[in-house]
């Protein structure tokens, strides 16, 4: 409304001058109408040929990881960028080091803001330290754009939808030294021969017993040692862990849930994970936990192949402090893809009402159960007759040591600056 305005008076302007034979007000009105015109050029055509784009090192990390993250933007065209004003949403668990952050209102997310301008045909690259200070699944973006015109006049805006994503996987401490569990369940036992045998892998022969099978006899072997030989194959035997991670840290769901614990549970889960894959156990996960952005608990079934770590890092990433559901209902809707006489770690960052009756669910199934504490702390020695091996001292190291190395060692006042890297 105010440019069609600016445009009526200019052209009075110009009309009084030519009837009034009056030069200045010909000049002026002149000079409005070509500003008006002016302004309306750079508000159409201020954002063509414009392209803005981020980079980032890489899409998945541990927390206090660095990555290198940039932002460009190019001008490929012959009308400057007299000002530009570059607004992207960025999420908390994120920090870019030297950036101009804002907040956003009610919105959980913050602005990364740039102001600059651009020549015909320049670019400008800023490049940035992104710190990796949370868990969780983060989205970048979207971006906006605001530029106007040299005189101030207008003012327009495009927004850029493209979204990228960072995986932060949460912290990994070493087990090995604080949980043992038992490689045999059901106590040691003596036999004459393994519970299971790799029929494809011979170790040897040995002289036949009474009660071995006729199937794994060696003839070749009898005929020549004129006594019959039964074949000895290698034990194939592997044991099956189920990581059971209670996301509740409170006996009731309007109590709310309790940040900091379940933080120190993930953690916990994410380091029996680890554990379990060095020593070429077959593991799974399950969570009353719901996963970001889908609002299903969480469910690894147990396997023991080169990506079984990856995913179960990935579900932990992505995991919400908000429960669906009690972990024995989880337990059950889940069992069939539990295989029978597994081992069931029990990760909890709280010592609620429920665990003892969570616990004897999973016994009565036939299942041997550990109990991993990773809330504040020292628990009882044994809950429900099963062991707790608790692990809050090493969970307090590890956050004292993550906070002491949060401020980078070459900040005086937390702040520095970055010059843009520009080209025609």
């Amino acid at each position: 409304m105010l440019s069609e305005v600016w445009l009526l008076v200019s052209g009075l302007l110009v009309f009084i001058g030519l009837l009034a034979s009056e030069g200045l007000l010909l000049v002026v009105g002149s000079l409005a109408v070509v500003v008006w015109l002016a302004a309306r050029l750079w508000d159409k055509y201020a954002f063509r040929a414009v392209t803005y784009s981020r980079s980032i090192g890489r899409n998945r990390a541990f927390i206090g990881d660095n990555i290198d993250y940039s932002v460009t933007l190019n001008n490929d065209k012959v009308l400057p960028l007299i000002w530009v004003d570059i607004q992207d949403a960025f999420p908390e668990g994120l920090e870019l080091r030297g950036a101009v952050m804002c907040g956003s209102g009610l919105e959980p997310n913050r602005l990364h803001s740039i102001i600059t301008s651009l020549l015909p045909y320049q670019w400008a690259t800023w490049k940035f330290t992104l710190r990796c200070r949370q868990r969780g699944y983060h989205r970048i973006g979207p971006a906006r754009l605001r530029s106007g015109d040299i005189f101030g006049f207008t003012a327009g805006e495009i927004q850029h939808t493209q979204v990228d994503h960072v995986l932060v996987y949460p912290k990994v401490i070493d087990l090995d030294q604080l949980l043992f569990l038992p490689e045999h369940p059901f106590g040691e036992v003596r036999g004459r021969r393994p519970l299971y045998q790799d029929t494809n892998r011979v170790m040897g022969q040995r002289d036949y017993q009474p009660g071995d099978p006729l199937k794994h006899i060696d003839w070749k072997a009898t005929a020549r040692a004129i006594q019959l030989q039964t074949r000895v194959f290698e034990p194939a035997v592997s044991l099956n862990m189920l990581i059971a991670m209670n996301g509740s840290t409170s006996d009731h769901v309007w109590q709310g849930s309790n940040r900091r614990l379940f933080e120190r549970a993930v953690t916990a889960a994410a380091s029996a994970a680890s554990m379990a894959e060095r020593r070429g156990y077959s593991y799974g996960l399950i969570s009353n936990a719901v996963a970001s952005y889908s609002g299903k608990w969480l469910n690894i079934p147990t396997g023991a192949s080169s990506s079984q770590l990856p995913l179960v890092l990935e579900a932990l990433a992505m995991a919400a402090p908000y429960v669906v559901a009690s972990l024995t209902e989880v337990f059950r809707a889940e069992r069939g893809s539990v295989p029978a006489g597994a081992t069931v770690l029990l990760v909890t960052g709280a010592i609620t009402g429920s665990i003892s009756d969570q616990i004897a669910e999973m016994r009565a199934r036939g299942y041997q159960v550990t109990v991993l504490y990773a809330g504040d702390g020292f628990p009882p020695d044994r809950i429900a007759g099963v062991p707790v091996f608790s692990m809050s001292q090493e969970l307090d190291a590890d956050l004292d040591a993550t906070y002491a190395g949060t401020t980078h060692p070459d900040d005086s006042n937390g702040e520095e600056e970055y010059e843009p890297v520009l080209a025609k």
